[in-house]
C-alpha cells in the first residue's frame, strides 16, 4: 500500500502553530525574567535596549499601538526647548507619588496601571531626546558625547527596570518588596539623570540659531505630543 505524501499546506501550518507556541512560551519565560527573548535584552547596548523596549508602542502598522499625536504635532514651535522637556520631567516625576501610594496600599491594578503610565511617558520622552534632541547636541557640542552616552545608558536601565516592574505586577503572586526597590532605583537614578540634562544639555538647544531651535522644538514637540492609544484609558 502507498502513503501519499504530506499535504504541503498542512505541514506550512503545523510549522507556523509550532513557530507560535514557542513565541508564547519564550514570552511567558522572559516575563518571569529567565531569559531575554523579543521584548527586551541585557543591558550593555547603549541604544539597543531602550529602542526594542520602545518599539512595542511605536512600530508602525500594527493596531495594538496605533499611536494618538495631537494637531498641533510637527509644527515648528517658538516655545523654549528646556522649559518644554524640563515641565515633562515634573510631570513624570507627579506619576510617580500614584505609584507610590498604590503600591503602599497594596493595590495590584491601580500600581499597574500608575507604573504602565510612567513608562509610557518615559518611553516617548526618551524617544524625543534620541530622534531629535541628542543629535542635534551632538552636533553641535562634541565635547558633551560622554554625557549623552551616560543619558542613554540610564535610558536603557529606566527601561528595562520599569518593564519588569509592570510585568510583575501582571503576575498573581507579588513581591511587593521587590517591585518598590526597582522603581525606588529608578526614581534615585532619574534625579540625577534630569539634573545633567536640564543643567547641561537642554540649555544647548536653546542656544541654537533660531532657524534650527524653531525646528527641533517642533520635532521634540511632536515626539511629546505621540502616545500610545492606551494612556487616554
Amino acid at each position: 500500500m502507498s502513503i501519499s505524501p504530506p499535504d504541503p499546506l498542512l505541514a506550512l501550518a503545523l510549522v507556523v502553530v509550532a513557530l507560535g507556541l514557542l513565541d508564547r512560551l519564550g514570552l511567558w519565560m522572559e516575563a518571569r525574567g529567565w531569559i531575554y527573548w523579543r521584548r527586551r535584552r541585557a543591558q550593555g547596548s547603549a541604544l539597543g535596549a531602550t529602542f526594542l523596549e520602545l518599539q512595542k508602542i511605536f512600530e508602525s502598522g500594527k493596531a495594538e499601538h496605533v499611536i494618538a499625536a495631537r494637531e498641533s504635532a510637527g509644527r515648528e514651535s517658538p516655545d523654549p526647548i528646556a522649559g518644554h522637556l524640563a515641565a515633562d520631567h515634573a510631570e513624570i516625576d507627579a506619576l510617580f507619588g500614584e505609584a507610590r501610594m498604590a503600591m503602599d496600599r497594596g493595590l495590584q491594578p491601580e500600581a499597574h496601571r500608575a507604573l504602565d503610565r510612567i513608562w509610557m511617558r518615559l518611553a516617548v520622552h526618551i524617544r524625543a531626546e534620541h530622534r531629535a534632541l541628542f543629535p542635534a547636541v551632538a552636533e553641535a557640542r562634541p565635547d558633551l558625547a560622554e554625557a549623552l552616552q551616560t543619558l542613554r545608558e540610564d535610558h536603557d536601565f529606566f527601561m528595562a527596570t520599569l518593564a519588569a516592574a509592570v510585568n510583575a505586577l501582571k503576575g498573581a503572586e507579588l513581591d511587593w518588596a521587590a517591585i518598590r526597590s526597582g522603581v525606588e532605583a529608578v526614581q534615585r537614578r532619574l534625579a540625577a539623570h534630569n539634573s545633567l540634562e536640564e543643567e547641561r544639555i537642554y540649555p544647548v538647544a536653546d542656544q541654537l540659531p533660531e532657524a534650527q531651535r524653531r525646528h527641533l522644538a517642533g520635532e521634540v514637540s511632536r515626539e511629546l505630543a505621540a502616545l500610545p492609544t492606551r494612556y487616554g484609558d
